[in-house]
């Protein structure tokens, strides 16, 4: 074997050792409707390289009845943070048919969101309506993971209270979102969110963590 080739496979297996592992946490959720019972499924894949996450999200939900579908709604979202700044959104929602389009980028020192309404400017520090960590805790400005509607919240809570979620009742660290919405979020003591609740029209949609494993990441060879 020739000596520019030994270094090359040199370099590639130095290369390799000194890459970060390419893994990432998803997190499966049942949706709850309190009338329908399970209509669907919701994940969170988080994929962690030193001070970037690439937060990937998938909604499958469908209403159904007599074996008639009422109601369909598929959606994929992504989010790209550098640190605790979001650097990027990309979310398609197809309700029924219909697609919904949002495109968020940090400009100009605040983050500009294209959607149905237009674009508009909001604030750096808005977080997609996406309680994917605790980071959301911190957040003064909410957009929608749909309609890309930016609006002011408050947030309060955090005190450990027993909390009944899909016939399980669990001691979890409860906070309230207060916007145009009521909605809450449940942590472990580990920062994990076990459940969160949002609603949609007048009802109270719950999802509930159902599994957690490491899976390989979409960037990885």
């Amino acid at each position: 074997m020739s000596r520019p080739i030994i270094l090359l496979f040199a370099g590639l297996l130095a290369a390799a050792l000194a890459a970060p592992a390419a893994a990432a946490q998803r997190y499966e959720y049942r949706v709850i409707h309190p009338t329908y019972g399970d209509i669907g499924t919701y994940t969170n894949e988080i994929e962690r390289v030193g001070q970037t996450t690439q937060v990937t999200s998938n909604l499958r939900i469908a209403v159904r009845v007599l074996g008639i579908t009422l109601y369909r709604q598929e959606a994929r979202r992504s989010e790209h943070w550098e640190g605790q700044k979001l650097v990027s959104f990309d979310s398609v929602t197809v309700t029924d048919g219909k697609p919904l389009t949002v495109h968020g980028e940090a400009r100009d020192g605040g983050f500009a969101i294209s959607g149905p309404a237009g674009t508009v400017m909001a604030p750096a520090g808005v977080h997609p309506s996406n309680p994917w960590s605790a980071m959301v805790l911190n957040a003064k400005f909410m957009m929608s993971t749909r309609t890309g509607e930016v609006l002011p919240v408050h947030i309060s809570g955090g005190e450990t209270e027993p909390v009944a979620l899909a016939g399980t009742t669990l001691r979890l660290h409860q906070y309230e979102i207060v916007s145009d919405k009521h909605q809450f979020v449940w942590f472990d003591d580990s920062g994990t969110p076990i459940a969160f609740r949002t609603a949609e029209h007048g009802k109270a949609i719950d999802f509930v963590l159902q599994r957690r494993q490491e899976v390989a990441a979409a960037g990885g060879g």
